[in-house]
């Protein structure tokens, strides 16, 4: 607040007299002018130069657009006195407008590979994307300690206060969570760079170098965090750690850019000969397909009237969650065997391939299952183990058993088994169901078709081949394309409903507003361009996105304080052990 609430003018002045915070404010809107203008010329030149190539085209638009955004987010943030909830959104913002430029640059660079088709990508592409995915949420979650000044209720390095478990009050736990995500982002970071280094061929040798400079960087950063908490949040240091944070950010987009260019054969050495027999359990659970049941399973656990949930509670539903995901999807490929050898994109899983006998699949998988049950039983509560095995059961008799092989209506009905996580979730918390739950429960439901008919227009000869009356084998690719447009239609306004109910405010309804419209973008291209496959394959893909963002979204609205400071809480503890959180006002006594 160097030019206190006045913009863009800086104390009402051009060149207002200069003291340390207005020199570092105006400093800040001057170099911003500039790049303004930098990102505007590009954008100028993509049109007149390079209109006719929409790699180019596109990105330099779509900086302009965020531009404009992020001068907008700026004013607000003066005019309203560095509300934290709009600092914090202006630093996302910042951070995707960073990426695309860096993706501008990189494009735009002669002799820069064009990106390969998802089927032809190596074999790690998708960790990629998710350890530079779980780097944003890290990120964001950084702005958020130290926007809401949460940065010294966790003491201590690596431990907080003394204790590895979160410690008590919402904004403690934000720090703790920060920490928490930022282990989790090292963990799979390392795990990625173990794989890659497995790889000497050339054309992954420039995905390998990122990789270790990504690696490095964390490194130096973790070293900056533990001095800043222990020498008790330096300016110098606290500077320093955004910036360590930024050079993440950008390497990881560099990252993703050139995995994105690195095909098929640039990874077959990483795997010497068959895989292990643990790889084969793992491939049976389909972790891909459960990473984004968890998201939904999860996020309405912070969402419900009960309060946040522990991280106790947390992690015995993620789970649990697993288990019995995976326990139905083993029982699936033990099921689905006999097809699975008839399509290419199947035909080299565990069982049809004959490196795991279909009995000792069926087990495993059942195993898994009752395992599950367990966990939800004995660590969560009965209602969230009941719905946990009526999905499984949903999954495997219903849509497996009945209606795969013999309805085009297959997915309609029995996709309704990936609605029930949230129901998981949000049993956990509250130990019961009401109408919200049956609202995630709805808005799953209705995106289920569009999204996997996206991905059976892609295939569509597969499910052909082998006996499977998904919709366009049996009515053809325009009412597919119809029924994807009208199920598109009624899933938009769903979604952003709790906003007008007062359920949501408006931080989802914005989220829910942008991803929609891109969905719609998706589904419209579907409908109108041909060949179909490149077009399918971005909607399928950008629909596992949208979910995942979706009921992110959720958890974010609900618990961000949103410019205020938490109030002080009083923990009520009903008779059934569960937590509320009643906020009240003036001070608590002992």
């Amino acid at each position: 607040m160097g030019c206190g609430d006045h913009w863009p003018r800086c104390d009402g002045e051009w060149f207002p007299p200069l003291d340390l915070a207005t020199l570092i404010e105006i400093s800040h809107r001057w170099a911003a002018a500039l790049v303004s203008a930098l990102v505007f010329a590009v954008a100028v030149v993509a049109l007149r130069r390079h209109r006719s190539t929409p790699a180019l085209r596109n990105p330099a638009l779509l900086a302009g657009f965020l531009l404009v955004v992020q001068v907008l987010l700026g004013a607000v943030t003066v005019k309203l006195v560095l509300p934290p909830w709009v600092v914090i959104t202006h630093f996302a913002n910042a951070m995707v407008l960073l990426a695309t430029l860096l993706v501008i640059g990189l494009r735009a660079h002669p002799g820069v590979p064009a990106s390969v088709a998802r089927e032809q990508r190596h074999g790690d592409h998708g960790l990629v994307l998710a350890t530079a995915a779980l780097g944003f949420v890290v990120i964001l979650f950084g702005a958020q300690v130290a926007n809401f000044d949460a940065g010294l209720l966790c003491l201590g390095f690596p431990l907080c206060n003394g204790s590895a478990l979160p410690p008590e009050g919402d904004l403690a736990r934000l720090h703790w969570t920060h920490r928490a995500l930022a282990l989790g982002f090292l963990v799979v970071l390392g795990l990625l760079v173990s794989r890659l280094r497995r790889s000497r061929t050339m054309e992954s040798a420039r995905v390998r170098r990122w990789a270790t400079i990504v690696l490095g960087a964390t490194l130096a950063q973790i070293a900056v965090a533990a001095a800043m908490i222990l020498h008790l949040l330096p300016t110098g240091l606290r500077a320093l750690h955004l910036l360590v944070g930024t050079v993440i950010w950008a390497a990881l987009v560099a990252l993703a850019f050139y995995s994105a260019r690195t095909p098929l054969k640039a990874s077959e050495s990483w795997e010497s000969g068959k895989p292990s027999l643990a790889a084969d359990l793992l491939t049976l659970t389909k972790p891909r397909i459960i990473s984004l049941l968890l998201v939904t399973t999860v996020a309405p656990m912070f969402i419900t009237p009960a309060g946040l949930p522990s991280a106790t509670l947390v992690l015995w539903v993620v789970v649990g969650g697993y288990l019995m995901a995976g326990g139905a999807n083993a029982i699936n490929m033990w099921f689905d065997r006999d097809i699975d050898t008839r399509m290419s994109r199947t035909k080299l899983r565990p069982i049809p391939a004959g490196r795991i006998s279909p009995a000792a699949g069926l087990v495993f998988g059942l195993g898994l299952a009752t395992l599950a049950f367990a966990v939800f039983w004995l660590q969560v509560n009965s209602l969230s183990a009941w719905l946990a095995l009526g999905g499984l059961l949903f999954y495997v008799f219903v849509y497996t058993v009945w209606l795969k092989r013999s309805s085009p209506q297959n997915i309609v009905i029995g996709g309704a088994a990936g609605a029930f996580p949230p129901l998981v979730g949000w049993a956990a918390v509250t130990g019961g169901l009401d109408l919200a739950a049956l609202y995630l429960f709805a808005i799953i439901f209705y995106w289920t078709p569009p999204h996997f008919w996206a991905l059976a227009l892609v295939k569509q000869a597969d499910y052909a081949r082998a006996g499977i009356p998904m919709m366009p084998v049996v009515r053809g690719e325009a009412r597919t394309k119809y029924e994807m447009l009208v199920y598109t239609l009624i899933l938009l306004p769903l979604t952003v409903l709790p906003f007008f109910f007062g359920a949501l405010g408006p931080f989802y309804a914005v989220a829910a507003a942008l991803l929609g419209a891109r969905l719609l973008w998706h589904c419209l291209r579907v409908v109108r361009e041909r060949p179909i496959t490149p077009v399918a394959w971005g909607m399928y893909r950008y629909s596992l996105l949208y979910l995942a963002l979706l009921f992110a979204a959720m958890g974010v609205d609900r618990n961000l304080p949103f410019g205020r400071q938490a109030a002080p809480q009083v923990i009520l503890l009903d008779h059934a052990s569960r937590q509320t959180v009643v906020p009240v006002s003036g001070h608590v006594g002992h």
